[in-house]
């Protein structure tokens, strides 16, 4: 049975034995009731600090629609609007994009892409004209591995034929009422590790 629907029966069955004492005894005062459903709802809080924990846990759990979100704002970030210069039209500054990022990612994590993707010049900000990292892909299978109450790593292996077989691993991290991404690695897998 589940805390909340513990709680509930608890409650119901704590409403059923108070209506039933107030029935059997009818002299006794509405007030000594309360004080008595005051007590039960008391020891329930306090009895419960596990229940209202799991609560919280299930409150936080990191969502596939989360991952979702969150793995293409990133490719967002770094696929940025252009001209056909390749400049960025929304950000003149890779602290900009920096800034931006910081709604998804940590500034160590965003630092990395930021360097490799973008050229700062006199004029504004340029997108380098590369490929996108290897990155996980929603439709295809992963595996979400829990590594403490806050902190989730979600694993997935892909095949393309620009990288071949890879792995991305993405970190999620519960902070400040929200999920974001905390660490990223990617794992290319050779031709030849591939036949051993």
């Amino acid at each position: 049975m589940t805390g909340k629907k513990r709680i509930v029966n608890v409650s119901f069955v704590m409403g059923i034995i108070s209506l039933i004492s107030y029935i059997a005894h009818p002299a006794t005062e509405p007030a000594v009731l309360a004080e008595q459903d005051k007590s039960h709802s008391v020891g329930e809080v306090n009895g419960s600090e596990h229940d209202l924990a799991e609560k919280e846990n299930v409150k936080h759990e990191l969502s596939h629609a989360k991952v979702v979100k969150l793995t293409d704002q990133f490719m967002d970030m770094i696929l940025q609007e252009t001209d056909e210069a390749n400049k960025v039209i929304h950000f003149d500054t890779k602290q900009a994009v920096l800034k931006e990022f910081e709604n998804i990612t940590t500034k160590d994590v965003a630092s990395d892409y930021v360097q490799f993707y973008f050229h700062e010049a006199s004029d504004g900000l340029y997108l380098k004209p590369t490929e996108t990292p290897p990155w996980f892909h929603e439709n295809h299978d992963y595996d979400m591995i829990r590594k403490d109450a806050g902190t989730v790593e979600v694993v997935q292996k892909n095949t393309t034929d620009l990288y071949g077989t890879y792995t991305v691993s993405i970190e999620f991290s519960w902070d400040n009422d929200q999920w974001s991404i905390t660490n990223i690695n990617h794992s290319n897998k050779s031709a030849k590790d591939e036949s051993s």
